[in-house]
């Protein structure tokens, strides 16, 4: 478990136990959310690192990434309505960035949708650029994902 300097949350890994919050910030973040299914088949992957956002009692936050040899791809972050616009999406990223260097990552990926410009800018903070495009990647509303690459030694 890890404690966030600037807050009383923690970052620990997510566990099977907190699927019925991290459901919940999902239901409340996208559009098309992931099930409950995608979340389990996550834990049970060897290249996978979920990692939960907690304050005293409840989950706020989550990411999830799969890691193979030195790159990982971001598949999923969400942070709670309620949370949001106070540091929490940022404090996951940088444990993430941190744990995973330490494991000789060099290379993170993701997708974003081109008109979320708030975690656009989130990314692009943490040194994050557009190497690409996927056109009509988001099927529900036919919107482009924006490919994005941070490098990291």
């Amino acid at each position: 478990m890890f404690k966030t300097q600037a807050t009383d949350e923690t970052i620990a890994k997510m566990t099977l136990d907190d699927l019925n919050g991290v459901m919940e910030i999902e239901k409340l973040s996208f559009i098309s959310p992931w099930t409950e299914r995608f979340f389990e088949e996550a834990l049970a992957s060897p290249v996978s690192l979920s990692l939960v956002l907690r304050n005293s009692t409840q989950p706020i936050g989550y990411i999830i990434l799969y890691s193979v040899a030195d790159e990982a791809h971001i598949l999923n972050i969400a942070i709670h309505p309620g949370f949001r616009g106070k540091g929490c999406a940022s404090s996951l990223i940088e444990h993430v960035i941190g744990c995973c260097k330490k494991r000789g990552v060099h290379q993170f990926f993701l997708e974003v949708r081109e008109g979320n410009v708030a975690a656009i800018n989130l990314y692009r903070r943490f040194g994050f650029e557009k190497i690409g495009k996927r056109k009509k990647y988001y099927a529900e509303t036919n919107e482009d994902a924006l490919i994005m690459c941070l490098s990291v030694r």
